[in-house]
């Protein structure tokens, strides 16, 4: 079986995902922008989904929050068809139980498993060094308004071009989050003008969002993700050539509909303060006063930052100086909100590439932000067979993805067990209900483990296939299934990474499992550093 490790600048886009598809040892050269996956083409768009699930934010003239409002408060219409409500939950059952505190992935699964979430992204990409230091201070101070208990579970990361780092796995705690973001050295931004670095902050972004969504899609509760940075460029798609164009749209799409599988909402702050330059007067983003007009796509004239924050139903802060109140007011959005859902009707759009989505309110004082459609793509399972050594170079990108992160992938949730009897056998088990059928098998799957030193650096590595059946000869289904691998674990070994896929389904589960203590490992991706230990 054969996968490219490649380094975050040179994979970003998910159409730029061919070069993954080469060898484990081989180093890959920067992708081009003009191709697309061979999975993607446009001739395999087709409503995909069979029931569409929005979280609504309803605010007032003055953008406070809205309760209290009922279904029949709501008109949501998808082309310009009226829609019929199917499902509709009220924002005052977000409230965490009494099963608190919260301080990991595994426990948020088990404990709360419908609690929305945050997750807060730094960006370091192409944030100058001062407006780190201003977002450092102004997390602080929006933190240190609150209670010792958060209320919501809250996961720190930090991106720039080299890692995705894991500041702090969710928590409840304040403190813990305090502490991480404390642990943190920042890295200087590269100076993005044109060309190249452009090309790598657009890749590296992607890849984060990618990352997030993918990692996170396991968690069936609303996630805010509140990113505090500049994002990847702007782009205007009416200067570059056809093939570009397509090649963009296509990432642009993908990466939309990952964020929006996963329930997440993008919140976009910059916290470079007030510039007085014109691209960054904050317009109003609640405008709606033509929704359906262009087919409503969001990227239909460019790709920005801003678009993909609106388009899945959040907002874009720039130009101001109160970034803890950006920052509070992205935490509340992800308390305040409705759930609703309603099966499409066509309306005869079956061929549009882009469903648009709409929320007209009873009381026309009131404001709905949510999604704003979707693109109709055929889902990427594709799954391997065995006896093939060929992936898509979706499947190959998104197995990069977790073998390079340091996030728990909790789609499918692995529980890793260490022989006794011999230290380089390790047991992964899974709960077999997560096997389509009602259970039964067979099940196909690709396994992945690496093996790496406390800075990080990879000593061993090993993948192969595997078929198991979760029940024979009429036999009733097993509750676990449990799938042995073996890897090498002689120091300097200090954490193995195991990634598990089910191709029935094209699902992902990926967990650590640490041969020393966690504490003395300085690997970047973990955002432990070497300065950090000398503290």
């Amino acid at each position: 079986m054969n996968l490219l490790i490649c380094s975050r600048t040179l994979f970003g886009s998910t159409l730029l995902l061919a070069f993954c598809c080469t060898a484990f040892a081989q180093q890959a050269p920067a992708p081009s922008l003009a191709t697309p996956p061979e999975e993607n083409s446009k001739d395999t768009l087709r409503v995909s989904t069979q029931r569409v699930l929005l979280d609504v934010v309803v605010t007032d003239s003055k953008g406070n929050p809205v309760r209290n409002l009922t279904e029949d408060d709501f008109q949501v219409y998808e082309d310009h068809v009226p829609q019929v409500i199917k499902s509709f939950e009220e924002t005052q059952s977000r409230a965490l139980s009494a099963k608190l505190p919260i301080n990991s992935t595994a426990e948020l699964d088990k404990k709360e498993p419908n609690a929305p979430v945050s997750i807060l992204v730094l960006d370091e990409l192409a944030t100058k060094f001062e407006d780190q230091a201003f977002t450092r201070y102004s997390l602080k101070k929006y933190l240190k308004s609150q209670g010792n208990t958060l209320a919501q579970p809250t996961m720190l990361v930090v991106v720039n071009f080299k890692h995705f780092m894991v500041l702090r796995d969710y928590t409840t705690s304040k403190q813990e989050i305090l502490n991480a973001l404390d642990q943190h050295m920042s890295t200087m931004a590269w100076n993005v003008g044109s060309g190249y670095e452009q090309t790598s902050q657009f890749k590296a972004t992607f890849a984060s969002l990618m990352e997030v969504a993918e990692a996170t899609a396991g968690h069936p509760g609303h996630k805010n993700m509140i990113w505090v940075g500049r994002g990847f460029p702007s782009m205007d798609l009416t200067m570059m050539d056809p093939v570009a164009i397509d090649a963009i749209q296509q990432t642009i799409q993908i990466c939309t509909n990952t964020l929006l599988d996963a329930r997440i909402t993008l919140y976009a702050i910059d916290p470079a303060g007030l510039t007085g330059r014109t691209e960054d007067v904050d317009h109003n983003q609640f405008s709606d006063a033509d929704p359906f007009g262009k087919d409503a796509d969001p990227f239909g004239d460019g790709v920005s930052f801003k678009a993909l924050a609106k388009a899945t139903g959040g907002r874009s802060f720039y130009n101001r100086n109160d970034v803890d109140n950006m920052i509070g007011k992205s935490f509340d959005s992800g308390t305040n909100f409705y759930t609703l859902s309603y099966r499409p009707t066509s309306g005869g759009t079956e061929d549009k590439a882009f469903r648009n989505i709409h929320i007209v309110m009873k009381d026309k004082a009131l404001h709905a932000a949510t999604r704003k459609g979707y693109y109709n793509q055929q889902p990427a399972v594709a799954p391997v067979k065995p006896a093939d050594s060929k992936m898509t170079s979706r499947v190959a990108f998104d197995l990069t993805l977790a073998l390079q992160s340091m996030m728990v992938y909790d789609e499918i949730p692995l529980t890793v067990t260490r022989s006794k009897t011999d230290s380089d056998n390790f047991l992964l088990r899974l709960d077999s209900s997560l096997i389509p059928e009602n259970g039964t098998g067979p099940a196909d799957f690709m396994v992945f483990v690496e093996s790496f030193d406390q800075k990080g650096k990879m000593l061993d590595r090993t993948a192969y296939t595997a078929t198991e059946s979760v029940a024979s000869n009429g036999a009733a289904p097993t509750k676990y299934l449990s799938i042995s691998t073996h890897i090498e674990t002689a120091p300097p070994a200090a954490r193995l990474r195991f990634v598990l896929r089910l191709n029935n389904t094209g699902k992902l589960g990926a967990a650590n499992y640490y041969l020393v203590d966690p504490s003395t490992i300085t690997d970047p991706r973990g955002g432990r550093t070497l300065h950090r230990n000398k503290n």
